[in-house]
Parts: C-alpha cells; sequence; structure tokens
C-alpha cells in the first residue's frame, strides 16, 4: 500500500491539475469576474464562433467556493488515486476526456440558447470518480450529511441513475447531463486506457 505522500509523487499530472484548478477558480472569483465569464461554457459561442476552448476552460473555473470545495475535494481523494492505476497519460485521456465528452453534450443540446453558461469541473471529475471505482469497487466513500459508509459500486449506480432522472428537469440550475456523460466517458476512457480494469472490477464484485 502506497503511502499518501507516495501517491502524491507519483500522481504529478493530477497535483497539477488540481492547483491548478482551486488556483485559476479563486483568482476568478475574488480578482477577475471577467476571466470568470470568459472561461465558462457558452455553447452558442462553441458552434457560432468556433470558441472550442471554452469546452476545457469551463472546468477550471467554479461558481463559487462550495462548488470549488466539493469538486476539489472528490477530486483529492479519487482523482490523486486513478492516476496511479491509469498512469499519466492516462490520467489525462480520462480526466479530459470526460471534461471534454460532459461539454460536447451540453453544448450540442443548447447550442441554440444564447443564455445557457455552464461551469465547473463537475463532468471531469465524474469521469474520474468512475474510473476509480472501476479498480476499487468495494472501497468505502462517505458522502456530506451521511454518516454511514457507502460502497462504491452503489454509489456508482445510484449516482448515474439519478444523474440520469435529474437530467430530464430542463429547468434545473445544475447540469446533471454533464454529471451523466462525464461518468460514462470516465468508465469508456478507463477501459480504453486499462482494459483489464473490467476484470479488475469483476473479481473484485464475484471472485
Amino acid at each position: 500500500m502506497l503511502s499518501f505522500e507516495q501517491m502524491i509523487t507519483l500522481a504529478t499530472v493530477a497535483t497539477i491539475v488540481l492547483i491548478a484548478t482551486i488556483g485559476i477558480s479563486l483568482h476568478a472569483l475574488f480578482n477577475d469576474q471577467q476571466l470568470l465569464f470568459r472561461m465558462m461554457l457558452h455553447p452558442y459561442s462553441v458552434f457560432r464562433n468556433k470558441q472550442y476552448e471554452l469546452l476545457f476552460t469551463h472546468g477550471f473555473v467554479h461558481a463559487d467556493i462550495a462548488h470549488l470545495a466539493f469538486n476539489m475535494i472528490t477530486f483529492y481523494f479519487f482523482g490523486i488515486a486513478l492516476e496511479i492505476y491509469v498512469g499519466h497519460f492516462g490520467f489525462i485521456i480520462v480526466y479530459f476526456g470526460s471534461m471534454l465528452i460532459s461539454a460536447l453534450v451540453t453544448s450540442v443540446q443548447r447550442q441554440n440558447n444564447e443564455a445557457h453558461r455552464s461551469l465547473g469541473a463537475s463532468g471531469a471529475v465524474s469521469g474520474a470518480l468512475l474510473g476509480f471505482i472501476l479498480f476499487q469497487p468495494k472501497a468505502s466513500l462517505y458522502m456530506f450529511f451521511i454518516p454511514i459508509p457507502i460502497p462504491a459500486w452503489f454509489f456508482a449506480i445510484a449516482y448515474i441513475g439519478y444523474s440520469y432522472y435529474a437530467s430530464r428537469n430542463q429547468r434545473s440550475m445544475i447540469d446533471h447531463e454533464a454529471h451523466l456523460w462525464g461518468t460514462v466517458a470516465g468508465i469508456v476512457f478507463t477501459l480504453l486506457m486499462r482494459p483489464e480494469a473490467l476484470r479488475i472490477f469483476m473479481n473484485q464484485m464475484f471472485g
């Protein structure tokens, strides 16, 4: 079992992404609101003005401290561990692939809505979390306000189910579709990077 210090040393890409996301988000929130606005995902601009960079920049800014804290705490515990399992390049593919897919789905569906904007790393973090669960389906997860441990495999099913259900509510201010497609992308990209993850998952669940 690796110590946390060893994990940080090995998970260099995830550590850089974590620090960069926190730094850029805090700077945009407190020092440069225009930067926050420019980095948001704006599907209308993605398609009309070919601002494809927004498919990634939105993952480095957050709406408020609570939004940032929730995403980065989740990233801290699972994104760093994921890089140990899939390697530096694999982590880049899983994390940013999940970010891209979740943003693309949102952008395609809302490309004609000039008012719609979204931000945050939730899609990418969801992908990293589900990638981790493929390797550790029986890990115990602790959620805010729930004092008992939740098996990772059960959380994955519940999270995907809830995201799908909530995504049907078009009036929600939360982009649940990004969460849903981030999880799907995280599973697919993790399996592409480490095909044996499926065997590991099945062995731990039923072996």
